[in-house]
C-alpha cells in the first residue's frame, strides 16, 4: 500500500488500558459512536479467538499477515506484538508485524533491565512480553533478538515485546537521523553507524528525519540495502476520529503537545482518565482519542493515562480469588484490574493460545505488571507462569506512613523485614544496610518510593528476604 494511501486512513494506537470492549475481548467503540469504514489500527496484540487488539476483535479470514516482511498465519503471531491492522469495520485486511530494532544484543545491563540491539538502548519492563527467554538474566551478548515497542523522548525503546531468535535473520533498525554526511553517505541512529553508500536516491534526507533502514552489520557499521523515510504516526483524514497510543515526546503545554511525533490538542471539554491534565509530561504513557482537524492534529476528547512511573507495579503469586463479574483477581492479598487493553499470555504448561481472565483459576501462578491508580492496581500485563516456578515477589510504592523499624507496607500489604537474613540493594544494585533502606525511602510521599521485595507470603503479611530501591520519587 502506498503511503499516501496509508495517510488517508485513520491510523489508531491502543495499548493497555480498556478503551473498547469488556476484558475478555469483543467489539469496540470510539470516543464518537461505532467502528466503520476503512482504517488503520497500530496498536498490541492482547489475546486471540481471531486477533485483538486493544479489545477490537479483527476477524481474520482472507486477511494479509506479515511479520519481518514475510507471508505468515496468524499462528505465527504472538501477544504482545505491535501490530499495523488494515480494516474495513472489524474485519482485518492485512495484519503487519514490524519491529523497530532486529539484531545481536551488544550489552547487557541487569541492574537497571535494559539491553543496547544494534546501538539502541532497549528498555525491559515488568509489561514487557518475553518471548523464548524468561528473563534479562537468560540473554547473553551475541543473542540475536526482535524488539518491538515504544520510542521515548530520549530515542530509548520502551519495548513491549522481545522475541530470542535462533539465528541472524538480517539486521533492522528504525529511529531518528543524525550526524548525516552526504559527501560520504553515512549517518548516524542513537549510537549506531549507517553506511548507506549503496542505496540509491534519499537526496532530500535530512538530520531529524525518521527512517526504517534494513542491511547487514558489519564491524559496527551497518551496511545499508534499503533506508526508507517514514512517519512515525501518520495521521487521519481531517474530521475522521482517531485514536493514538504511545509516549509524549514534546511538550509546548498540556493543552499542546506531540504523542510519538504526532501533535495533539487538548481543551476544557478533554475527559481524562487514570490521571488528571497535569500528569501530562513528557515521557509519560498514554492514549488519546479524538478527532482530526484541518490541520492534521489531533483534538482530544479522551486522554487515558496507561501508566505512571511513580506507581509501576509487579506482582507474582498465587491466585487466591477470580471475580469475574468485577474483571478481578487477587494475589498476594491485592486486588488487581483488568480491561479488554489487559495483555494475556498463557506460559503455564497448558500454553492456551486463547486465554483470559475466565481460564485462570484460584491456585495458578500469575505474574503481572502494571501500576496503581489510586486504590486499585491496574494490570497491564497477566502472564500465568508453570506452577513449578513457585516465586512470590511484590513490586510498587511504599504506603505513606507505614513504616515501622521492622516493617513498612506497599499496596497496603505489610512487608516483614525483621529477619535476620535480609538482604537489601539500593536503586544501582549496591549492597545497603537496613538502617541505610529506611534512610533512603521516605513513607511521607504519596506516591512513595518504589521498593521490590521477594520471600514468603503468608498469613497475609509478606516475609521478605531481600528488599530492594526500584526508584526514588
Amino acid at each position: 500500500m502506498s503511503r499516501l494511501m496509508k495517510g488517508l486512513m485513520a491510523v489508531v494506537f491502543l495499548l493497555a488500558a480498556g478503551l473498547i470492549g469488556s476484558c475478555n475481548g469483543g467489539g469496540g467503540e470510539f470516543a464518537g459512536g461505532g467502528i466503520s469504514g476503512t482504517g488503520v489500527y497500530n496498536g498490541v496484540i492482547t489475546s486471540f479467538g481471531s486477533v485483538f487488539v486493544n479489545g477490537i476483535e479483527f476477524h481474520t479470514t482472507g486477511a494479509a499477515i506479515t511479520a519481518d516482511d514475510a507471508e505468515v498465519t496468524e499462528n505465527d503471531l504472538d501477544v504482545g506484538m505491535k501490530v499495523r491492522v488494515e480494516a474495513e469495520g472489524t474485519t482485518a485486511l492485512s495484519i503487519e508485524f514490524d519491529p523497530e530494532v532486529r539484531g545481536p544484543v551488544q550489552s547487557i545491563d541487569t541492574v537497571n533491565d535494559r539491553i543496547v540491539v544494534m546501538g539502541q538502548t532497549v528498555l525491559i519492563e515488568g509489561t514487557t512480553i518475553l518471548k523464548g527467554f524468561g528473563s534479562i538474566l537468560d540473554l547473553v551478548t551475541g543473542d540475536t533478538v526482535a524488539v518491538s515497542g515504544f520510542f521515548d523522548a530520549a530515542g530509548n525503546i520502551r519495548a513491549v515485546y522481545i522475541e530470542l531468535r535462533p539465528t541472524a535473520s538480517g539486521e533492522k533498525v528504525k529511529g531518528v537521523v543524525s550526524s548525516l554526511d552526504t559527501v560520504s553517505r553515512r549517518f548516524v541512529i542513537n549510537g549506531l553507524s549507517v553506511d548507506y553508500s549503496g542505496v540509491t536516491g534519499l537526496a532530500g534526507l535530512q538530520n531529524g528525519d525518521f527512517v526504517e533502514v534494513r542491511g547487514s552489520l558489519l564491524s559496527g557499521t551497518l551496511v545499508a540495502s534499503h533506508v526508507g523515510v517514514e512517519e512515525p504516526v501518520e495521521t487521519a483524514l481531517p474530521g475522521s476520529e482517531m485514536a493514538v497510543e504511545g509516549i509524549v515526546t514534546s511538550l509546548s503545554s498540556v493543552y499542546d503537545f506531540e504523542v510519538n511525533g504526532l501533535r495533539v490538542y487538548t481543551d476544557d471539554r478533554t475527559v481524562y482518565e487514570n490521571g488528571v491534565r497535569s500528569d501530562v509530561v513528557v515521557d509519560v504513557l498514554i492514549e488519546v482519542e479524538g478527532t482530526v482537524n484541518d490541520n492534521g492534529v489531533l483534538v482530544a476528547e479522551k486522554v487515558e493515562f496507561l501508566s505512571h512511573e511513580e506507581t509501576g507495579v509487579r506482582i507474582e503469586g498465587p491466585v487466591a480469588v477470580v471475580d469475574l463479574q468485577k474483571s478481578m483477581i487477587t494475589v498476594l492479598g491485592i486486588g488487581i484490574t483488568v480491561n479488554s487493553g489487559t495483555i494475556f499470555n498463557d506460559e503455564s504448561s497448558l500454553q492456551l493460545r486463547s486465554f483470559s481472565l475466565g481460564d485462570i483459576s484460584a491456585g495458578d501462578m500469575i505474574e503481572v505488571g502494571g501500576f496503581a491508580d489510586g486504590s486499585r492496581v491496574v494490570a497491564v500485563k497477566l502472564e500465568r507462569e508453570d506452577p513449578s516456578e513457585l516465586k512470590y515477589s511484590l513490586t510498587g510504592p511504599v504506603d505513606a506512613g507505614s513504616e515501622t523499624p521492622t516493617s513498612f507496607s506497599v499496596l497496603g500489604v505489610q512487608v516483614d523485614v525483621s529477619g535476620p537474613d535480609v538482604t537489601y540493594e539500593d536503586d544501582n544494585g549496591n549492597t545497603m544496610t537496613a538502617a541505610e533502606f529506611f534512610a533512603a525511602i521516605d513513607d511521607t510521599k504519596d506516591p512513595g518510593d518504589i521498593v521490590e521485595v521477594g520471600g514468603l507470603y503468608q498469613g497475609g503479611v509478606f516475609i521478605a528476604d531481600e528488599v530492594e530501591i526500584e526508584r526514588i520519587n
